[in-house]
């Protein structure tokens, strides 16, 4: 037997147990480093239980690996970078775990250190600090990624790509989705600096090789099973794409070993009938009732790392009476499921998925007392809690486990709000009232936008035919939001079209309802046809317009209906003036903006709580203004105000305030500057970026180019008041940010992208640092010429600077002759520019220095080195070989 590795918290990889140390441990993570060591392996007793003979790192059956897969991630690993992230996905039960434990051992085998993540949400066990130093190469594993707290595994992220600068690491992650956590980590690996590969999905079992396969763990088993001979027919429907899931196939191999060895004949439903030979065993054990609970407990909020914690539990969910009785039941559930842990969860999960949607089917009691547990239990931590949900919501495709979910999310609905998987689990499966609850809550933020959007489409798929267009009104308007929130702007534009024409079909003048429902229906309306480059003018002074044409009845209304029409007008007017700036009247947009700003602050005055935002937000929008109509004094003074208000608020209220905060900030970091204010601009615009950067992680097609725009803002700042690793570090973030923005097609030119690569090349060689500037600077001239036909006048100097920085680079790495080439491109494209009069002045210099650079690349004696020198003398007035001489002095030859 080779020597491999086991991660004893969720991943277990190889054959042998191994030794664990902490590698690196955070309040909200840690890494365990393994050490392969032997052990005995488990009892006799255990071996002939289901969920050992089925567990991917007990190896029962011969791993059969997916050749195209395993090539796939040796290639990942084996890349150039130091440091590399590849998530890894697929369905429970296709095979990644155990493509995992082949994939470590593999590794560990060619001498890579292997260590596994622990998100630190549950208590875990006391380990020994590492010893020694790791190898140069580390492969980090992460199990159950999506179940990770995502700013723990962002922190987990960073503080590996901080901590092992001099190592080549690469961090797989595990999950069964990829959706939802992929879109949210892409953004941040970007902007952190780590190189990730595509998400890979598994590929299962093909079809050609499923009866073989079957046949083989059938064999396997029979032989754990100290059953040898025994080969039970293959089933009939081995094409069924489900037997393309490694344990689908394995279970039902299982299975017929089983049911022949027993003369049962061949199971209907194969979980359930391995799941009662599973059961066997407690009922010797203990009593099966209090064994069955163990199993439920341990699988949803299990491993516990001390014996205390594990009994506090049963004795909370009713499952023993005392101490004394909970010892005896932890004694007999460890016997059945050894471990260094207590109430370790049963596996694989699918497998104890399985088991929870049978076991709460047969027992409402406990079904009751879980449900208590979960939502007025104090044994339980919010991590505990949490997982639990995630639990449930990947069994919730059983009844029993749904109407469990059900009742807790129907009762606390804000815990669907803790995690996108638990929130589209509600979506998915369970009730249209249950849903309903949960999509009417106030906005929990950016984090959870597009589950939010998937549980207003299951309310809009549950809209029956002939629903009445007050309905068809209320459901269509809150899918447009929920569209726009997601910058499905497009999509948006067509729902909230259909709304709002419904809407003006069935307006009654006299309801202010009614009134305001149209509203606020032209208002999204406006900014989805804005964002699609539409005029949304028409729109917004159709609000302005009907809101106008009944001022008469708003004055005589008191009360609420008062307010709900002065608030319609404000925000119409807010967004009317948002209309008119985007297309170039920042005078008439100013106009629209100081009155709504007027009205709101007399909403405020009689409901500071209610109107204050909105107050604010106006205020934001004129600073903007100002700076439009080149007032930054002005515009310097409304941003600080506002900004200071929007603090205030974002602390007491992160997702509704954060979004306008980070515009206020980046537009008032662009005030500040314009003012020369410098270093107050470069923190109100790091502050932005940071703010930008955790929007744009979650909604990208709303905030990417937002966050686009405020780091080259920041960018220019830091040319005056930071380091030129502060410089780089941005740029080079920024160059990730608008890769992603023209893969996502948002981006709608290729400039800014230029200017930045470009920029960055530059940074780079004044630290020599040649070697990524050069691939930075290429890329930056392709762009430039593929963007331009006929480059501008203003960038033409900036395409022969690019060229001198290339030829510096070339010639630091040793490419003498490229770097020539490129130094006569430099002197080409100025000696064009030069003889134009007009242009003379602006580029003389810069041929010279050009004429200097080629000098530098070519050998002394070279008549062209002599003719470079003339020209340089020529343009500086110095004697060639002074000049030569002084290049000399402050450069070296390959400079």
């Amino acid at each position: 037997m080779d020597s491999s590795w086991i991660g004893g918290h969720n991943i277990q990889i190889g054959e042998v147990t191994g030794d664990l140390s902490i590698l690196l441990e955070r309040p909200s993570f840690r890494l365990e480093l393994l050490s392969p060591a032997r052990s005995p392996g488990p009892p006799a007793s255990v071996r002939h239980q289901p969920s050992y003979l089925l567990h991917p790192g007990n190896r029962v059956v011969p791993y059969s690996p997916p050749i195209a897969d395993l090539r796939a991630l040796t290639v990942w690993r084996d890349g150039p970078e130091g440091l590399s992230v590849l998530l890894l996905h697929g369905p429970g039960g296709q095979g990644k775990t155990r493509t995992a434990q082949h994939f470590a051992s593999r590794a560990a085998a060619e001498g890579w250190s292997v260590a596994q993540a622990r998100d630190l949400a549950t208590p875990v066990p006391a380990l020994p600090p590492a010893r020694g130093e790791i190898g140069e190469q580390l492969l980090i594993v992460v199990d159950y990624a999506e179940r990770w707290r995502y700013t723990s595994l962002l922190e987990m992220l960073a503080s590996v790509h901080s901590a092992a600068q001099d190592h080549t690491v690469r961090v797989l992650l595990l999950a069964r989705s990829h959706t939802h956590l992929w879109d949210q980590l892409e953004a941040e690996l970007d902007g952190l600096g780590i190189a990730f590969a595509p998400p890979a999905a598994l590929t299962g079992f093909p079809e050609r090789s499923r009866e073989t396969l079957f046949h083989e763990a059938a064999t396997s088993f029979a032989q754990a099973l100290e059953l040898p001979g025994l080969s039970p027919p293959a089933p009939d429907d081995l094409t069924d794409p489900s037997y393309a899931s490694p344990l689908t196939l394995h279970m039902a191999a299982l299975a017929a070993v089983v049911a022949a060895s027993n003369d049962d004949g061949l199971p209907g439903d194969i979980s359930r009938y391995l799941l009662l030979h599973e059961q066997r065993r407690w009922n010797a054990s203990t009593d099966a009732d209090t064994m069955r609970a163990l199993v439920t407990l341990a699988t949803l909020v299990g491993p516990f790392a001390t014996r205390s914690s594990a009994r506090e539990l049963l004795i909370a969910a009713g499952v023993t009476d005392g101490q004394a009785e909970a010892n005896r039941a932890l004694t007999a559930h460890r016997l059945l499921y050894p471990s260094d842990q207590h109430l370790v969860p049963l596996r694989p999960d699918r497998f104890a998925e399985d088991f929870l949607g049978w076991y709460l089917g047969r027992d409402d009691e406990f079904a009751d007392d879980l449900a208590t547990l979960l939502l007025d239990g104090e044994v339980l931590r919010d991590g505990d809690v949490r997982q639990a949900l995630l639990v449930l919501a990947n069994a919730a495709r059983h009844d029993a486990v749904r109407d469990l979910l059900d009742r807790v999310i129907v009762r606390r609905p804000e815990l669907a709000e803790t995690s996108p998987a638990l929130m589209l689990a509600v979506a998915e499966h369970l009730s249209l009232a249950t849903v309903l609850v949960v999509a009417i809550r106030p906005d929990p933020g950016v984090e959870l936008a597009y589950a939010r959007l998937r549980l207003t489409q299951r309310i809009v798929e549950a809209v029956p035919e002939g629903e009445s267009d007050a309905g068809a009104i209320l459901v269509w308007g809150m899918l447009g939001s929920r569209l726009l929130a997601c910058g499905e702007n497009v999509e948006a534009a067509r729902v909230l079209g259909e709304a709002v024409q419904l809407a003006r079909e069935n307006l009654d003048p006299l309801d202010i309802t009614s009134l305001a429902e149209l509203i606020d229906l032209l208002n999204f309306y406006s900014e989805a046809i804005g964002r699609m480059g539409g005029n949304p003018i028409p729109i917004t002074a159709e609000a302005i317009h009907i809101l106008r044409d009944h001022a008469d009845e708003g004055t005589r209304r008191a009360g609420e209906d008062a307010t709900t029409y002065k608030a319609a007008l404000a925000k119409s007017l807010s967004n009317h003036a948002k209309a008119l700036v985007d297309s170039g009247d920042p005078q008439g947009s100013l106009t629209a903006a100081l009155e709504a700003e007027e009205l709101y602050r007399e909403l405020a005055a009689r409901n500071i709580e209610r109107f204050t935002p909105a107050s604010v937000r106006a205020t934001a929008r004129i600073a903007g203004l100002m700076h439009e109509l080149d007032r930054p004094h002005e515009a310097v003074q409304f941003g600080l105000r506002a900004a200071d208000a929007l603090r205030r608020l974002s602390a007491a209220d992160p997702p509704v305030h954060q979004p306008d905060y980070a515009s206020t900030l980046h537009n008032l970091g662009l005030s500040l500057g314009r003012v020369g204010r410098t270093g107050e601009a470069a923190t109100a615009l790091a502050e932005a970026a940071v703010l930008l950067r955790h929007l744009a992680e979650h909604v990208p097609l709303c905030y990417l180019e937002e966050l686009g725009g405020c780091l080259f803002s920041l960018a220019g700042v830091l040319e005056e008041v930071g380091t030129v690793d502060e410089l780089i570090k941005v740029r080079r973030e920024l160059v990730g940010v608008e890769r992603q923005l023209r893969e996502a097609g948002i981006s709608r030119d290729d400039r800014r992208f230029a200017v930045t690569m470009i920029l960055l090349g530059q940074n780079l060689v004044s630290i020599e640092n040649y070697a990524p500037a050069l691939p930075v600077l290429t890329e930056g001239i392709e762009l430039l010429h593929n963007e331009f036909a006929v480059l501008p006048e203003g960038l033409v100097t900036t395409l022969a600077h690019t060229y001198v920085n290339l030829s510096k680079a070339q010639n630091g790495l040793g490419d003498r002759s490229a770097a020539a080439e490129s130094a006569r491109e430099a002197v080409r494209v100025l000696s064009a520019l030069t003889a134009d009069p007009d242009d003379f002045d602006k580029a003389i210099g810069q041929l010279g220095l050009a004429w200097e650079q080629l000098a530098f690349c070519l050998p002394e004696g070279d008549p062209e080195r002599a003719a470079a020198w003339s020209e340089f003398h020529r343009i500086f007035g110095a004697d060639p070989q002074e000049a030569e001489d002084h290049a000399e002095e402050r450069s070296a030859p390959d400079t």
